[in-house]
């Protein structure tokens, strides 16, 4: 690992364990942790349009065995159709962050209690993800997002 990146790498590590009170200049990493704060909060609440909000215009969310949604339009239909299904309550918890300019990415894992809403079933799952930003004149954008089940032979939660 480069020395620049094991130095972002090492600074979003700390903000997260400080709760984010590092002060933040425009290519802070904990600016990134915010925006996976508040990616948490709108699963839980199950707020479709505070998820797509946290996106660019032509933002991507994949997930495991289905087409990316790409764009607004797409990314609405893609959370309305999780938030039909399930009720969903993870925590991540933040591995790696990097800054370049007015890109970033951050590696996160995930886990918590997923209700599969026709029937009540709750099960635990676990989650890596990639998240790609894209910082514009509002800030930190979500550019790509992209997750997968970290338990072998587990059966992904669309």
């Amino acid at each position: 690992m480069s020395t620049r990146r094991s130095l972002f790498a090492v600074t979003a590590l700390a903000a997260v364990g400080s709760g984010g009170a590092m002060a933040q200049g425009p290519a802070d990493p904990a600016q990134l942790v915010v925006v996976m704060d508040r990616y948490a909060a709108a699963l839980r609440s199950g707020n479709v349009d505070a998820l797509v909000a946290l996106y660019t215009p032509n933002g991507v969310f994949m997930r495991e065995d289905m087409p990316a949604a790409v764009g607004r339009e797409a990314l609405k239909a893609a959370y309305g159709e999780i938030f039909a299904a399930l009720k969903v309550d993870l925590a991540f918890s933040i591995q790696e962050t990097e800054v370049v300019g007015d890109m970033a990415w951050l590696r996160s894992t995930s886990k918590g209690r997923v209700k599969i809403l026709s029937s009540g079933t709750e099960t635990t799952n676990s989650f890596d993800e990639l998240v790609v930003f894209r910082r514009d004149q509002a800030g930190w954008k979500i550019r790509s997002y992209m997750y997968g089940s970290n338990q072998p032979g587990a059966q992904s939660s669309k």
